[in-house]
């Protein structure tokens, strides 16, 4: 593996997005989640794209991609169909040294996107780094299936636990323990919840098959004739 697995703080940085279809839109959706200032270079633009122009969350240079128009980026996005243009964004944003990714191209790109989801402050991202990104987007289903939307209030229930123990526990190891104790704690409450919903579905399943028994023995007993 030769990336580094890392979370950015785009609040308020400039990213650029150079292209206006359907890869671009979705770079440009995941950004205004994490409150990045965005600005699409494209002469064309979808349906989405446009309204969020009109609404002026995004900014927008409706022409082709021009040399300089990556000036003070922070995070690049080349998302074109065309393949110079592509390169041209690529060399241009690492001379200016932003972070670039160049759809499709990993070796082109200095940063991945990987499959991720959230719960609330939860976040959970995964990456095959470029092996595999169908691999990747399975995993995530997966994880989405077995972490809840309680996760969202449990989350926000350790920061706040976490605030109090750092004013009131003074000793570092001691606090340690603790922030493993309560997340241990809330895990173990969400597997005893399983375990019982598990137990309440056999209850349930038992029954249904003693209400089928009691029929099928109803039936014989109306028709001694029948065979059993």
């Amino acid at each position: 593996m030769r990336y580094y697995p890392v979370f950015l703080d785009l609040h308020g940085r400039p990213c650029v997005v150079v292209g206006g279809g359907e890869v671009a839109e979705r770079k440009v959706r995941a950004l205004l989640r994490a409150a990045a200032r965005v600005r699409i270079v494209s002469p064309q633009l979808t349906a989405r794209l446009a309204r969020l122009a009109a609404q002026k969350k995004i900014s927008v240079t409706r022409r082709r991609y021009r040399e300089g128009d990556l000036k003070r980026a922070f995070v690049v996005f080349a998302a074109t169909d065309d393949p110079a243009t592509q390169r041209a964004v690529r060399e241009h944003a690492q001379a200016a040294g932003a972070l670039v990714n160049v759809a499709d191209d990993r070796e082109g790109s200095t940063f991945l996107v990987p499959a991720s989801f959230a719960r609330g402050d939860l976040q959970v991202a995964i990456s095959t780094s470029g092996a595999s990104p169908a691999l990747a987007r399975r995993l995530r289903q997966q994880l989405q299936a077995s972490l809840g939307r309680e996760y969202r209030a449990h989350v926000q229930l350790l920061r706040e636990a976490r605030k109090k123990v750092l004013k009131s526990v003074p000793d570092q190891k001691a606090r340690a323990r603790l922030f493993r104790k309560l997340a241990a704690n809330l895990g173990e409450s969400k597997r005893q919840r399983a375990k019982i919903k598990k137990q309440e579905q056999g209850v349930r399943s038992q029954e249904a098959e003693g209400r089928q028994g009691l029929r099928g023995e109803s039936s014989w007993l109306l028709n001694p004739k029948s065979k059993i």
